[in-house]
């Protein structure tokens, strides 16, 4: 018998289907990996102080208001900050680091938590008064990561559609803003 098998299945509580691997009668999903591409028309420089200040993130991305430590030098490269996820009564710890930072170009940020390990890529390009941001999320889960996944994957996806959904609107209404 073998301890490792792949699988899928619709998942009836949570209305979704996915697939995954098996291990010794434990079900967990694959790493998660989602890519979302964002056409802002908002110069490149000022869609990058709105995405870096993580003391304001509050005003345009949903759930990202807990900040308890972001290094003085953020988002240099090697910069460090804190998040806490708030899910219920719960506060999940995330360590931020950057691990790649060129202005208005590509800022990658690293994460640790209980779970595991992920990474945050943007790129930026600008043309013809447009920006657009390539994002790309994927982590690496523990065993922990692994069980867990299945219940708040949905819940993150749509959380991350909405905070691109409304960080093209901020940016847009603040570039429109400052060019009054």
């Amino acid at each position: 018998m073998a301890l490792v098998s792949d699988f899928s299945f619709q998942a009836l509580d949570f209305g979704c289907q996915f697939s995954g691997r098996k291990f010794a009668g434990i079900c967990y999903q694959d790493p998660m990996h989602v890519q979302r591409r964002i056409a802002i028309q908002a110069p490149p420089q000022r869609v990058w102080e709105v995405v870096t200040d993580l003391s304001r993130a509050h005003e345009w991305a949903v759930g990202f208001t807990d900040y308890p430590f972001i290094s003085p030098d953020w988002p240099k490269q090697g910069a460090l900050a804190t998040w806490r996820y708030h899910a219920g009564p719960c506060r999940i710890r995330f360590r931020l680091s950057v691990t790649e930072s060129i202005p208005a170009k590509s800022l990658h940020i690293a994460n640790r938590s209980i779970f595991g390990h992920g990474l945050e890529v943007y790129s930026f390009t600008f043309s013809a008064g447009v920006t657009t941001i390539w994002y790309d999320a994927s982590d690496e889960p523990n065993l922990l990561g692994k069980l867990v996944t299945p219940i708040f994957e949905q819940r993150l996806i749509k959380q991350i559609d909405a905070t691109i959904a409304q960080l093209k609107e901020y940016c847009e209404q603040h570039n429109r803003q400052r060019a009054r």
